[in-house]
């Protein structure tokens, strides 16, 4: 068995509770501002429909999911669930029970950059704070 193979096991289970953490902190959130009040929901939702979050939501999470099982570079991954999410649409347009809307693919793109904005933001956080213990 390789000497390292301790250390690999480690971060492999360190990274996925981390992931999982990340998760359960985003559904939290969610949860706590969704059940504050009804005032607060009236005000969130009022000019949002439920579907553009759901795109939003899911588009994150498969954006974070790639990102995590493909080992791609951010801008890569983001770049090709956006050219999934034209293609979806586009899909869309030509069915007859389906309608393409650009909201839609707007909303995909939110869930994109929302996740590539918190990567990027953790990936600087971590640089900066290496930089910083190694002097």
């Amino acid at each position: 068995m390789p000497s390292n193979f301790g250390k690999y096991t480690k971060n492999t289970s360190m990274k996925s509770r981390y992931h999982l953490s990340i998760l359960a902190i985003i559904i939290l959130l969610f949860f706590c501002l969704y059940f504050s009040s009804t005032d607060f929901r009236r005000i969130v939702f009022r000019s949002t429909e439920i579907d553009s979050i759901g795109h939003i939501i899911s588009f994150f999470c498969l954006t974070w999911v790639l990102h995590s099982i493909l080992k791609l570079p951010l801008f890569n991954t983001m770049l090709t669930v956006a050219f999934y999410g034209v293609l979806t649409e586009l899909g869309q347009y030509y069915l007859g029970f389906r309608s393409a809307q650009v909201s839609d693919f707007i909303s995909d793109l939110i869930g994109i950059a929302l996740f590539g904005i918190i990567r990027w933001s953790i990936l600087m956080y971590r640089n900066r704070s290496s930089n910083k213990s190694v002097k």
